[in-house]
């Protein structure tokens, strides 16, 4: 992993880290009651997962640096996918569920819903996408 790789993923991660943390605590000190703020509320919903993500990407981030974890390049791309595409189909989950065909679209309703109560799912992603930062091993033809 470049230098320049590592540092804005960990300064990224870090960040967004943080900012779950620190809103999750927040909301539970304010009893997670936010009125009719429906930002606040959205937010409520985003955090935990979020958080659950960042935390294990930050982690991984910095244990594959430690280790100088190396993996094939087809490798880091599945890894990428696995924890990428997931990632982001449930932060855009408000716009993707009202365009999909109903049958679909409760099927990612359950799917999200799920996810949502049970961060273990993003903590998962979250290592797939720190995976995806290991180097690329040289290929047996290249040795």
């Amino acid at each position: 992993m470049k230098k320049t790789t590592f540092i804005g993923n960990l300064v990224a991660w870090s960040i967004v880290s943080v900012l779950c943390i620190v809103f999750l605590a927040w909301s539970a000190s304010m009893g997670g009651e936010f009125g009719d703020n429906t930002a606040l509320l959205a937010l409520s919903v985003y955090a935990r997962p979020v958080g659950a993500f960042s935390v294990a990407a930050l982690l991984t981030t910095l244990l594959v640096r430690k280790f100088d974890l190396k993996i094939g390049a087809r490798m880091r791309i599945a890894w990428r996918v696995l924890g990428l595409v997931p990632t982001v189909a449930f932060l855009l989950s408000p716009v993707l569920i009202p365009v999909l065909p109903h049958g679909i679209a409760a099927i990612f309703a359950v799917v999200l819903l799920a996810s949502m109560t049970i961060p273990l799912i993003f903590l998962l992603f979250g290592l797939f996408y720190g995976l995806s930062l290991a180097g690329v091993r040289p290929d047996e033809d290249d040795e």
